[in-house]
């Protein structure tokens, strides 16, 4: 199968009115806001990328900070992503986009999952009631066994945050990319300008190395929009590790793309 390029292009990002609006990115890095990521992001907040929070508190603590960033507010479920929304309403907190992250877990209720295009509609609607971007991270998973959802689901959705975790058991490499090159087919199948950030994972097997990661970085980063810091394993590896990896990732990929 031929691999799929991708040029380039500014992220989204939103207007006052909820229309994506083009805004110059110099380093198309991703991650999620915890207590322990907001110094080094800030150390890199002129490097503008996409930030997610599943914790309303810490978000309206720190995304003033992110201007110019995409700034998206997490959750599992359409009554928690109407809850996220209210809320941010409710406190006036600036945000750009509404992440829905479908999984087959106890916090994804199961008709959702059973039911992914109708359950993005659903989200969709929130989104718009709100004038916000909708995000979709779906578990890879969950869509390996519903491939034919993607361009159903991609044609409702502004951005898909592509998690490549499951694809990572191989090195980076040709292989590597064929597989992701083949689901970003799929889900600009029938939405040829959606935004993609692919979620590249810390393994659990192993320590945090920003070498291998930045690899599978390079590996694909021509076929997506932005790529993503996935990192599952705070309870297992000391803190520090994980951000020193994070850090020389930002330092690593933001100077290249200057």
């Amino acid at each position: 199968m031929a691999t799929a390029t991708r040029t380039p292009v500014p992220t989204p990002t939103e207007t006052a009115t909820g229309t994506p609006e083009e805004v110059a990115t110099t380093c198309s890095l991703g991650t999620g806001l915890r207590r322990e990521t907001v110094d080094l992001l800030l150390t890199y907040r002129e490097h503008p990328g996409l930030v997610m929070s599943a914790n309303p508190t810490l978000a309206e603590e720190v995304f003033p900070e992110f201007e110019g960033w995409i700034r998206v507010m997490g959750a599992p479920s359409i009554e928690m992503l109407e809850q996220r929304a209210l809320r941010a309403e409710e406190t006036g907190m600036v945000y750009e986009g509404l992440g829905y992250g479908l999984e087959t877990s106890e916090t994804t209720p199961e008709e959702e999952w059973q039911d992914l295009v109708g359950a993005t509609a659903n989200a969709r609607t929130v989104v718009d009631q709100y004038g916000k971007l909708l995000v979709m991270a779906p578990g890879l998973r969950l869509m390996s066994q519903n491939e034919d959802a993607y361009a159903p689901m991609a044609e409702k959705t502004d951005i898909w945050i592509f998690q490549t975790q499951r694809l990572q058991r191989q090195p980076p490499g040709p292989a590597y990319r064929e597989d992701v090159a083949r689901i970003v087919n799929e889900i600009r199948a029938a939405h040829p300008d959606i935004v993609i950030w692919a979620q590249i994972t810390m393994p659990p097997d192993r320590a945090p190395d920003a070498e291998e990661w930045v690899a599978y970085h390079d590996a694909i980063s021509d076929l997506v929009d932005g790529t993503y810091i996935g990192v599952y394993i705070w309870d297992r590896v000391p803190e520090n590790e994980i951000l020193a990896a994070m850090e020389t990732i930002f330092e690593t990929i933001c100077e290249s793309e200057q």
